[in-house]
């Protein structure tokens, strides 16, 4: 085996142009599967860094009309769950939201908007997390008005504190009261999400903050099961709690009779998991495609060692001898280009956590070690094995006096043998890439399609920014309406600034509040409904801000809310729900605890919960009337929105130097970070089918060419015969085309059933697009035109006199 390691190194140092080809084909095929391993072994195969992780379950109720998962409780609902236990060792209870959740953190540099998750008191012995300094919460330190504690993220500890050990115990200023930090969590804790920068108890937020009704859901519950009891037995018992509950509270639990009990991981890895399968399932094509070319590369030179071979079986070489030969150098060959795929791996590792921080979880999870090293290395020695198995069989069945009759370097008819099986490796590379391209066809068009979505405002010339105004100062409402007043003048009075609009939520990030409305039903009864994206807070100066039309009615004014807090906006899918077919503008509502309402406008549809969700019913309602502790700006102006950035940072500190100023974007730039994910998946996919079809075209291109120089000398005598240059072109493209049109018909077949996997992922186009396949098929087509024209024109170059004297 050393000799022919050694013989190996000696022959591709030999052939330095075929070596260094089939090492970046390697590097670039094991490269992009080993990258894509290590995100499938982080974020979907590793286990959470907790205690028992497969323990641990997500709770929540299933709405029994939509089939769907609120992901929240009321206060008193898990208490019952609690108390029930359900299947549930321990339970805990957290309130998170992204842009939502947090407190102002000031002293020791720029005022900054921490995102805090409010945690019960067993969430971290729940969730079985250690620290990486210090200590989660005492039990008795979750009761309302106990000392204040908090715990930080790593991120946060790195970021403000310069990674300082001596920060717990330490007094911190959050919401302009001292908290004292008791502990810091690792890098791979991000539970209830990446988020999240400190967690302080679930018992700080008073019934001011958020009403604790049992009609009111604004928590969410993790559990770690019981021994001995299943996911589908904690079901069925949060089942009957949930049905009791519905039956005993129907005001508030009608509707909410069922449960859905789901393992931990797969609700931290969310929606990722189709669009990286698909991601594993295109990298692997791709390495298919490779594998073929550099069997085709290894059989062509196997063919031209065919005599070298023959004297090695003569001098008593036996058939696993030879195939141990070839066999050897392939394997080499795949463990350099292994080592080499580390480093491209390393390179795409690093570009993915840059592009993908936004809605990857787990990042920190994601790495390169001994385990994906030995995957890599693994897949190159499968690699080598499955590209090298063809030429070492076919130099174990050479046929020794035919092959020792052969005139080195000849070309003659014997030295077509293996074009059969090149041909079928060439039908493979073109089925492959045409599977591969389909797919990315697919996807870019549901891309275009959704960047063409229409989402109901105007994000051109907006800048996005968040305000959040909390701790002692501006306890007193009036104090908190006015100097909100006074932000908004402020920056409307700004030079180019035509518009200033505020809400507590962002276009196309959800965050409606369940706000349920009554209106009078058949026989007076009063019939209650809740808006599927909720009720939103906005100031009058919202719409025009966004370039949000009034399709019927006005818009809110500076006296609504303030001096007069009866005035209401609905969308228009609200108005077509309740009030068909009639004029809304008018009509008497109640909301919350019998407040009466006005609807005093129409408003035109926004995609509020994302660009491939329908808009849905929502209703508005005045900032004065329902005030919240953060404000979204939105600064619509004359020119570039960056431009005026500065400026009202400037214009809000002057105010209170104390005020946090966070998430600063155009709105443009906030739509586009609403499709990242589909726009890297597409990107990446594209990418990879791009690659495919060239490595096809190469392998048709080197098949066709092979396969020409091995007719020299009948395409000699065709010519002397009369044979002209376009007939030889023909007899040459025929025979690629044929290749490669087969492959394409069986790559069709295949994508017919296999794009219908991809459903998950698109919007707006079909699985089986018709016009995608035609594309995608006609491309695959022409570039195989294309690779089987260049051998073919060529071969029609070749002298017949010299053709001919040359055999």
């Amino acid at each position: 085996m050393i000799s022919d390691l050694v013989f190996a190194v000696r022959s591709f140092r030999r052939s330095p142009g075929f070596t260094l080809a089939a090492l970046m084909t390697l590097a670039l095929g094991l490269g992009a599967n080993c990258a894509i391993f290590a995100v499938v072994l982080g974020v979907l195969l590793r286990p959470l860094p907790l205690r028992d992780p497969d323990r641990l379950v997500w709770v929540g109720h299933l709405l029994r009309e939509q089939g769907v998962a609120p992901h929240s409780f009321s206060p008193q609902d898990f208490d019952d769950l609690r108390g029930a236990g359900a299947g549930l060792a321990s339970a805990a209870a957290y309130d998170w939201w992204p842009g939502l959740t947090g407190m102002n953190l000031t002293g020791g540099g720029d005022p900054l908007r921490l995102s805090v998750a409010w945690v019960s008191g067993e969430f971290f012995p729940t969730l079985g997390a250690a620290t990486a300094l210090g200590r989660t919460f005492a039990a008795a330190e979750d009761v309302p008005g106990r000392d204040r504690v908090v715990v930080l993220s790593h991120r946060l500890w790195r970021g403000r504190f310069g990674e300082d050990p001596s920060v717990v115990g330490r007094a911190v200023t959050l919401d302009s009261q001292p908290f004292t930090v008791v502990g810091v969590m690792p890098p791979a804790f991000e539970l209830p999400s990446r988020a999240v920068d400190a967690w302080i108890p679930l018992s700080r937020v008073g019934d001011d903050q958020v009403p604790h009704r049992r009609g009111i859901r604004w928590l969410e519950v993790v559990g770690r099961l019981a021994p001995g009891v299943s996911i589908a037995a904690a079901q069925s018992a949060a089942d009957a709690l949930f049905g009791r509950l519905e039956k005993s509270y129907p005001d508030s639990n009608e509707g909410y009779g069922k449960a859905a009990v789901e393992p931990l991981q797969k609700v931290v890895v969310g929606d990722v998991k189709p669009a990286l399968l698909v991601l594993v399932a295109a990298v692997g094509l791709v390495l298919l495609i490779a594998c073929a070319n550099l069997a085709n590369l290894f059989l062509a030179r196997a063919t031209a060692r065919r005599r070298e071979i023959a004297l090695r079986a003569a001098l008593g070489a036996g058939r696993w001898r030879l195939a141990r030969q070839v066999l050897s150098e392939s394997v080499l060959l795949a463990v350099a280009g292994g080592l080499l795929a580390l480093l491209v791996a390393g390179w795409c590792l690093e570009g993915l956590a840059s592009s993908a921080a936004g809605y990857l979880p787990r990042l920190d999870e994601v790495r390169l070690d001994g385990l994906v090293m030995l995957f890599t290395l693994s897949l190159a020695v499968l690699t080598g094995l499955a590209f090298g198995l063809p030429p070492a069989l076919q130099a174990a069945g050479i046929q020794l006096l035919a092959a020792l009759k052969e005139e080195r370097g000849g070309s003659g008819a014997s030295g077509g043998r293996g074009i059969g099986l090149r041909g079928g490796l060439v039908m493979a590379e073109t089925a492959l890439g045409a599977l591969l391209l389909i797919g990315a066809g697919l996807l870019l068009r549901s891309f275009v399609e959704l960047q063409h979505v229409e989402p109901g405002f105007r994000a051109e010339r907006v800048l996005s920014l968040s305000v959040t105004q909390s701790g002692g100062k501006y306890d007193d409402e009036r104090k908190l309406e006015a100097v909100r007043g006074e932000i908004l003048r402020r920056l409307a009075s700004l030079p180019g600034v035509l518009a200033v609009g505020a809400s507590k939520t962002v276009p196309l990030q959800g965050g409606g509040e369940p706000m349920g409305f009554g209106v009078p039903g058949d026989g007076g009864a009063e019939v209650r409904v809740l808006p599927r994206s909720g009720g939103f807070i906005v100031s009058p100066g919202y719409f025009r801000a966004l370039g949000i039309p009034i399709v019927r009615g006005r818009a809110f004014t500076p006296r609504d809310g303030a001096e007069d807090p009866s005035a209401l906006i609905v969308n228009q899918a609200l108005a077509r729900q309740v009030w068909p077919g009639e004029d809304p503008v008018g009509k008497r509502v109640s909301i919350g605890r019998g407040a009466k309402l006005t609807v005093v406008g129409v408003a035109g549809d926004v995609r509020n919960d994302g660009l491939s969700s329908q808009p849905a019913p929502a209703l508005y309602v005045p900032m004065a009337a329902a005030q919240r502790s953060t404000m979204k700006l939105f600064v619509r102006t004359a020119g570039d929105p960056a431009a005026v950035a500065a400026a009202v940072r400037t214009a809000i500190w002057d105010l209170d130097p104390e005020l946090p100023i966070s998430e600063i974007a155009t709105l443009g730039q906030v739509v586009a970070a609403a499709v990242e994910q589909p726009r890297l998946l597409t990107l990446l996919v594209s990418l990879f089918g791009a690659v495919a079809v060239a490595l096809a075209a190469l392998g048709t291109y080197g098949v066709i060419s092979y396969a020409a120089r091995q007719r020299t000398r009948e395409i000699g005598i065709r010519m002397a015969l009369g044979a002209d240059r376009r007939e030889v072109v023909a007899l040459v493209v025929r025979r690629g085309t044929a290749l490669s049109l087969a492959g394409l018909a069986i790559g069709l077949l295949a994508a017919l059933g296999l794009t219908r996997l991809l459903a998950g992922l698109l919007y707006g186009v079909s699985a089986t697009d018709l016009p995608t396949f035609a594309v995608a098929a006609l491309l695959v087509a022409a570039v195989a035109l294309l690779a089987s024209y260049l051998p073919a024109r060529q071969a029609a170059g070749v002298d017949p006199l010299l053709a001919i004297r040359a055999e």
